[in-house]
Formats: C-alpha cells, structure tokens, sequence
C-alpha cells in the first residue's frame, strides 16, 4: 500500500480523552483530547512503506518517541510525500502557524534536529485539504483509509 521511496510523512491521531504517556527518557506527559499530527521522514532501506508498517503495527519494540504514542492510540490517517526533498523541519514549522497550534511536548520526535522545538503538533484542524495547502509539500497523498491492523 506504501510507497518503497524515501518521503516524508505525517501521522494524524485522534485523541477522545485526556492520555497519560509515558516516553522513555522524556517522561510522563498527559496529553488532552485532540488533534496530533507527528511528523517524520523515512531514508532508510525500504523507505516509507517499512517505516509506516512499523508504526502501524501494535506489538514493537519501542524505539522512536512516536512509537510509544501509536501503541496507544492508532494513527487514524496519513499525509506522505516521496519527494527528493526531506519536507520533515518544513512541515513542523507550517503547521505551527496554523492558528490554534500548540506544542503538546517539547523534544518528542526531534533527538536529531535543531530546528524544531518538538515534531509532535497538537491541532486544531486536520481536514486534509487546510493541512495540503498549508504544508504545500509537491506530491502530497493523504490516506484516511488505514489498512486494518490485527495488532488492535
């Protein structure tokens, strides 16, 4: 269903009421009922495909701080892009200026980056053509059509 490329991708989750998380190293967060939108970029072998396999998947080890996020609350869509450029930073910075935009916890999905305060956004709106036209990455796919994981 994924593309084997390299992207960049978003993963969108819904979350019905408040969750206390806890992510290895950074603690124990409680985030509110919400929009999430997680942003990440797959380069390594087997590109998008095996990255959002893993993270759809349920039974993981816990690796990236997105990982602990999915194992509770199954992403419930999914904005990706295979172009050659790494939209990840690009992406963040957008969609902190959506207006309503908070940063639910500083440091989660960016240990490697220096740009971004988090790669996780707490949002007020997730319909896909306002989060199209304000990330304007080329190439854009949006699934909300998750294949069914029997992890959940």
């Amino acid at each position: 269903m994924w593309p084997r490329d390299p992207g960049t991708y978003a993963l969108i989750f819904t979350l019905p009421r408040p969750l206390s998380l806890t992510v290895g190293r950074l603690g124990t967060r409680l985030l509110l009922p919400g929009e999430y939108v997680y942003v990440g970029s797959a380069r390594g072998a087997g590109g998008l495909a095996a990255r959002l396999h893993r993270h759809l998947k349920r039974d993981k080890r816990l690796h990236w701080h997105v990982d602990y996020l999915a194992t509770q609350v199954f992403p419930r869509a999914v904005l990706y892009t295979t172009a050659i450029t790494v939209h990840e930073c690009d992406w963040v910075t957008c969609l902190l200026h959506l207006p309503g935009t908070t940063i639910p916890w500083v440091g989660f999905g960016n240990s490697d980056c220096v740009r971004c305060p988090s790669h996780l956004v707490c949002v007020q709106n997730t319909d896909p053509n306002t989060l199209q036209a304000w990330l304007g990455a080329e190439g854009l796919e949006y699934v909300d059509k998750m294949p069914s994981s029997p992890d959940y």
